[in-house]
């Protein structure tokens, strides 16, 4: 787990990543925003434990789940911080295909991004997206 601790400049867009399975995704999403001056990953978590526990004291733009998740459970984790009063989105950061697009109406995910397409074009679509979250 990786807890970059509280970030207090509004300016930033604050997010947080999720992955159970693509270890190696979640490190290249990770490492593209820590370059970005205009994003702050506030952590990473490879369960919904890990994320709660980032999130517990922390706001957050977006909720980013890279790929699907192998333990499907960990999409409660959309849920649970709902009932923290999280003011998030969530973006599925994957392959597009059938399985994920049942997840995304399962789990009511509003956001779905092919991570096929360049990494400057998904830093565009949060920085578009970032108004749909209600202050």
């Amino acid at each position: 787990m990786y807890n970059e601790g509280r970030c207090t400049h509004n300016n930033f867009i604050r997010i947080l990543i999720l992955s159970d399975r693509l270890p190696e995704r979640l490190k290249e999403l990770k490492d593209y925003f820590q370059e970005k001056e205009d994003f702050k990953v506030i952590g990473t978590g490879k369960n919904k434990e890990e994320v709660l526990e980032i999130a517990k004291n922390q706001d957050f733009e977006y909720l980013i789940i890279v790929g699907y998740l192998k333990n499907e459970k960990n999409y409660t984790v959309i849920e649970e911080l709902e009932k923290m009063n999280k003011n998030f989105l969530t973006v599925q950061w994957s392959m597009i295909d059938s399985l994920i697009i049942s997840f995304c109406l399962r789990y009511k995910i509003p956001l779905r991004f092919e991570r096929t397409l360049p990494l400057d074009e998904f830093a565009d679509f949060l920085m578009e997206h970032r108004n749909g979250i209600e202050a």
